[in-house]
């Protein structure tokens, strides 16, 4: 295996899910790169079936909080996934793990959450998106607050052993 697939392998396996940030800003110019790299995300037969709002107002990402996705309301920056209907939602889930990828490459953390009961309704009404849009889905994204993190995590889950995770030609 080559340093750079080794490399490459091992950044992958490191990605975690963050849901503490600091209030430090994100730079534009990360932003645009991880939105370029949501851009090129793959979906079924390249339909593109979904678009962004990045939201930076501290109302609307409390707002977020308060309708279940709690990351959302302490981000620094937050992805809402809109797409044009619920038969997207496996490309959402693409655009959500690229966005998740280009965060971490930039050295931040993030988590995938969704909105709950009102929420989609009120985030449509609160961002002028159009009614027939679903708008579930959304990145959080900022500076990882390592003090909570570690206190949060005092007994992490361990991941299952690769023999109860991985079948091989049928189930075992």
């Amino acid at each position: 295996m080559s340093q750079s697939t080794d490399d490459l392998l091992k950044f992958l396996r490191r990605l975690r899910a963050v849901r503490e940030y600091t209030p430090e800003p994100i730079a534009q110019e990360a932003i645009e790169e991880m939105l370029e790299v949501g851009r090129w995300s793959g979906s079924s037969a390249n339909r593109q079936p979904c678009e962004v709002i990045v939201v930076r107002d501290p109302d609307v990402k409390r707002r977020f909080g308060a309708w279940g996705a709690l990351p959302a309301a302490t981000a620094s920056v937050v992805m809402l996934i809109v797409s044009t209907s619920d038969a997207a939602r496996f490309d959402e889930g693409r655009l959500a793990e690229r966005l998740l990828l280009a965060a971490a490459a930039h050295g931040l953390g993030s988590t995938v959450a969704t909105l709950k009961n009102e929420g989609p309704a009120g985030a449509k009404q609160l961002l002028g998106i159009p009614e027939d849009y679903r708008a579930v889905t959304l990145v959080a994204i900022g500076h990882t607050d390592l003090e909570a993190r570690r206190a949060r995590q005092r007994n992490p889950q361990p991941r299952k052993p690769i023999e109860q995770f991985a079948h091989w030609d049928r189930w075992s």
